[in-house]
């Protein structure tokens, strides 16, 4: 199929909704031309050991394969998909990704807490003054977002796991609603906000907003009720909405004015989580926003690929946090990307796959900041499980499993616990940044030869100038350790001289 070169989209795989926005850009602009909405309440279907109950799944599936035909003749590189609190708590998410991006077709990247809030505020700041301090409040079905922020850049930023679905379904199991379980519930909520409430007091805000459907749907039943319309809602007219879901007593006799019926399964939970956040914060009014995450997934793609993506700042950080010796990791990365470039097209590398070798390069040895025994082990650890502002759960893990294979022995099955279609590139850039540590080793400029690689195959041919390895007898044994352990990975690596008329790398 013919793909459309200035069509984007961004889903948004949420524990109540899937969503999905279709922009074109136009003058530097995304202008959205289609939304597609979908109540899948995924959250609803996962059970307290993370497995999803087959119906669930079927929807989801049904849901993805919709979205899928829609997104078609969207170039690959234009369309990112993100999944929330529910991807976080599956059991094996991986099984099910394989099925779900199948449907899709298209990648999907399990964010974080922090990072669902980072493009949360990304999304809410496009549709308002940049001007104010604000503070976003995002309730979705599985977690509630909230951040600090001035202009596009949050200050701060938290995930409670608690949403909508998971209150409803955790408070109301039965249906049944009595104010002795809303205010255990109220309770609860507010017991997650103690630790980071204080924080963001600190802080400080000029402008409260709050954004995602759950808001959305709360403000349009207490508009029902006003004489004007305002996109806004006050903690009494949330206590005033509670008043009257308690009094109809059962979920299912809800009817009240602004309330649809896909939403009135899971509205009380998201009430509670308003009227404890609001109570909590003391806030008296909260603006309401037409934008969320969605829209912040898409900005957020058109930022990438114009060369403002915030993953770079992010390594860029880290390095300089943990003391990364710049000009090595700039050796290393200098040779790796050179290696990567020769082979990219025979071993189908990818701009996607070279950028995360590149950030690899730059952290690769980051873990020297806690100790240089195993220190390779000490900085994928990281690397997988902090705060990366930008990237995807896959995408740590990925640069995880670079940093751990770099040097020493190299263990197979960090390779084999990645998704199956990330296995064959990931070996690949494993060899790659393994023979760019091994010929830098010396740090010195002047000891980084030119050469030539070669795939064949799964294979490589690394061709030196001709008494080279004689010169450098600490290279030579390191590249002869190289060849015995990509072995293991099915990965040979023949070791030439340069011809004559061969085209160098400086």
């Amino acid at each position: 199929m013919k793909t459309e070169k200035n069509l984007y989209a961004a889903i948004d795989l949420g524990s109540n909704s899937f969503h999905m926005l279709v922009a074109r850009r136009e003058h530097g602009q995304l202008r959205v031309i289609d939304r597609i909405k979908e109540m899948v309440r995924l959250g609803g279907g996962i059970d307290d050991d993370g497995r999803l109950d087959p119906e669930t799944q079927r929807r989801a599936l049904a849901c993805l394969a919709r979205f899928g035909q829609r997104i078609a003749a969207v170039p690959d590189t234009q369309v990112r998909a993100v999944g929330t609190q529910s991807f976080r708590q599956l059991d094996n998410p991986a099984v099910f990704l394989v099925i779900a991006e199948t449907a899709l077709g298209c990648s999907i990247d399990i964010i974080s807490g922090r990072e669902e809030a980072r493009l949360v505020y990304l999304g809410v700041s496009q549709a308002i003054p940049q001007s104010d301090r604000r503070l976003v409040i995002d309730i979705g079905g599985g977690s509630t977002e909230l951040v600090i922020g001035e202009s596009l850049d949050p200050l701060l930023t938290e995930s409670i796991p608690v949403g909508c679905v998971s209150i409803s379904k955790k408070a109301f199991p039965d249906g049944v609603l009595k104010a002795e379980a809303w205010q255990q519930a109220v309770q609860a909520v507010a017991n997650e906000l103690l630790e980071l409430g204080g924080e963001v007091r600190r802080l400080g805000w000029q402008q409260a907003v709050g954004s995602s459907g759950t808001v959305k749907a709360l403000e349009a039943m207490a508009a029902s009720r006003r004489e004007e319309a305002s996109a806004r809602i006050s903690l009494a007219e949330v206590e005033s909405l509670r008043d009257a879901m308690l009094k109809a007593g059962h979920i299912e006799r809800l009817d009240l004015p602004g309330l649809s019926e896909r939403r009135r399964p899971v509205i009380a939970g998201g009430a509670v989580i308003l009227e404890a956040v609001m109570s909590h914060l003391e806030l008296e009014t909260l603006e309401v926003s037409p934008h969320a995450l969605r829209e912040g997934v898409l900005h957020d793609l058109l930022g990438r690929l114009s060369h403002q993506d915030p993953r770079t700042r992010t390594v860029a950080a880290m390095a300089n946090r943990h003391q990364c010796d710049p000009e090595q990791a700039s050796r290393v990365r200098d040779w790796a990307l050179q290696a990567a470039d020769q082979v990219a097209a025979g071993w189908k590398l990818t701009s996607t796959h070279l950028e995360l070798l590149d950030w690899a390069c730059q952290l690769h040895e980051l873990g020297l900041a806690i100790t240089h025994d195993r220190h390779h082990i000490h900085g994928a650890y990281v690397v997988q499980h902090a705060d990366m502002p930008g990237f995807s759960r896959q995408e740590q893990e990925f640069m995880a499993a670079l940093l751990a294979t770099q040097r020493q022995r190299l263990d197979r099955g960090i390779v084999e616990r990645q998704p199956t279609r990330l296995q064959a590139p990931l070996r690949r850039l494993i060899a790659i940044l393994r023979l760019a540590v091994t010929i830098c080793r010396s740090r010195l400029d002047s000891d980084v030869p030119d050469f030539a690689l070669q795939p064949t195959g799964e294979g490589l041919v690394l061709r030196l100038p001709d008494g080279w390895l004689e010169a450098h007898p600490l290279s030579a044994r390191g590249l002869s350790d190289q060849q015995r352990q990509l072995e293991k990975l099915g990965v040979s690596l023949e070791i030439g001289a340069l011809s004559s008329n061969e085209q160098l790398n400086p």
